[in-house]
């Protein structure tokens, strides 16, 4: 490496004077932050001693760095003449390194071509320069790698952060990598999200003289914080005292009976992380709290048990979901088969069984009571309630004459159902009356020698004053119920007719 340089131009010794021109440089100074180099040159005549020796004025020039400068004036080349001089601003590589070269030539004794060329090339100094730094990005507490690219293999570096408000040294006297720890410390500063951004600074020496510095972003990103929450946290009770004081247990909730609160302890947050809400979900009903309570989930018609489920949330976002079974009881209303018939389908005379089914709520319920009462339907009152037993036949006497409206009440622990029906009037298919010696169908006979039908009495078929028309002059009272008598006769295409009018 260079701070300073020459050549000379080839000599031309026409007229036995060997002249040339000589360039030379040095450097006046460097530049780190710029990256260059400040040269000053000049090229000077050499070789010549008489004062009436000039260079032809066509052609002279000079080339630094890629620069040129030409002129055609006249200029003596004894010692020390100036033909061409300055200053040259010269940018180095990235890496710091740089090489130039120059060139400069001249036409001597007035001849139409350059005579008289030389040139050279130098390498100048390298620039210390600072390195480029990359990485650093991971998960908070893990570790992770600091790259950096460096222009020499002498240069070391000290590498810092800043995180939030945080900030700090990571490692001094660093070469090429480094791998990095995040601290857990960087959690408190981002209780809101799941990541953050901070910066990286790379200062870069060369010895005990700082270069430069550089920077990069990384990423820290939060893990393994998802709230604390567990089942334990979970607790739930039946509040209906009538209905505990039945169970003996206010675990147990009874289907459509019990009213079930379920109650949330705190969760924990973890790395700095606060809770911002419980969702708690049970039976397709979500209900939210911002903080540890109660919510009350009312009565519940399921049968068996299930599941509440509890989601919570932090204030980043980062939930844990627990579950906790309920216990469930089923109960319903008591289902009872009624049978309540008439002997032979017409008696007074009734068969009346009741026989019950009731939930068993764990072995905690038990009918309590059947009763039954009963009425004409005609009526606007029932009968007191009488008391009866389970699946037992019991006889009862109704009038067969009426219709018959009955209530069945059964009670168990928890609850009563009440069964309406009705007994309908005795009806036989045929009845045979002999004490009137009449006949009744679907009906019941009430005249001596009649017969019915429905109700309808057919000995009223004909009633008196009707008339009725024959083809013969027998009385019709041989056929027919009434006396009858003749009213007259006619004749119509030689038949003769006669009509006859009931007269009792």
């Amino acid at each position: 490496m260079a701070t300073s340089g020459s050549f000379n131009t080839s000599g031309y010794n026409g007229g036995g004077y060997p002249d040339h021109y000589t360039f030379s440089w040095s450097l006046v100074s460097q530049s780190i932050s710029g990256n260059y180099s400040d040269i000053s040159w000049k090229v000077v005549g050499a070789g010549g001693s008489t004062s009436g020796r000039y260079t032809n004025v066509k052609q002279k020039y000079v080339t630094v760095n890629g620069s040129t400068q030409s002129n055609d004036t006249v200029v003596q080349t004894k010692n020390g003449t100036v033909a061409f001089s300055g200053t040259t601003r010269i940018y180095h590589n990235s890496d710091g390194k740089k090489s130039f070269s120059a060139s400069c030539g001249g036409a001597f004794y007035y001849y139409g071509s350059y005579n008289s060329q030389g040139s050279g090339s130098w390498d100048l100094p390298q620039i210390a320069r600072a390195s480029s730094v990359s990485g650093g990005s991971g998960n908070i507490g893990g570790t992770t790698t600091i790259s950096i690219g460096r222009a020499d293999a002498s240069l070391t570096h000290t590498l810092k952060y800043s995180f939030g408000s945080l900030s700090g040294t990571i490692a001094t006297g660093v070469g090429t990598s480094y791998n990095w720890t995040i601290p857990t410390s960087f959690y408190a500063q981002i209780p809101r999200a799941n990541s953050g951004t901070g910066t990286i600074t790379c200062e870069t020496y060369s010895g005990s003289t700082k270069v430069g510095t550089s920077t990069c972003q990384f990423t820290a990103k939060v893990v393994n914080s998802n709230p604390t929450f567990v089942a334990g946290n979970i607790s739930y009770q039946d509040t209906n005292s009538t209905i505990t004081a039945i169970t003996g247990n206010n675990q147990h909730i009874v289907r459509n009976l019990s009213n079930l609160k379920v109650t949330i302890q705190n969760a924990t947050g973890k790395n700095s992380a606060s809770i911002s809400k419980y969702e708690i979900t049970f039976n397709s009903v979500t209900k939210t709290l911002t903080s540890a309570g109660t919510v009350d989930f009312g009565t519940v018609n399921l049968s068996s048990n299930t599941n509440v489920s509890v989601k919570v949330t932090d204030s980043r976002g980062n939930t844990t979901t627990v579950t906790k079974t309920i216990t469930i009881l089923n109960w319903e209303l008591p289902i009872a088969t009624i049978t309540a018939r008439r002997v032979n389908n017409y008696e007074d005379e009734t068969n009346l069984k009741v026989s019950v089914t009731i939930s068993s709520v764990n072995s905690k319920n038990s009918i309590q009571s059947i009763r039954y009462r009963y009425k004409k339907s005609t009526a606007s009152s029932y009968s007191d309630y009488i008391t009866i037993t389970n699946d037992k036949d019991y006889k009862i006497t109704i009038d067969k004459l009426y219709l018959w409206d009955f209530q069945v009440e059964i009670k168990d622990k928890f609850g009563t159902k009440t069964y309406t029906f009705q007994v309908p009037k005795g009806m036989p298919i045929m009845m045979i009356d002999v004490d009137l010696i009449s006949v009744g169908i679907n009906c019941f006979p009430t005249k001596a020698n009649s017969f019915f039908v429905n109700g309808y009495d057919f000995n009223n078929l004909h009633p008196v004053n009707s008339i009725i028309a024959t083809t013969n002059n027998s009385n019709p009272s041989s056929n027919v119920t009434g006396t009858w008598e003749l009213l007259t006769s006619t004749t119509i295409n030689n038949n003769t007719i006669y009509y006859w009018k009931r007269t009792a």
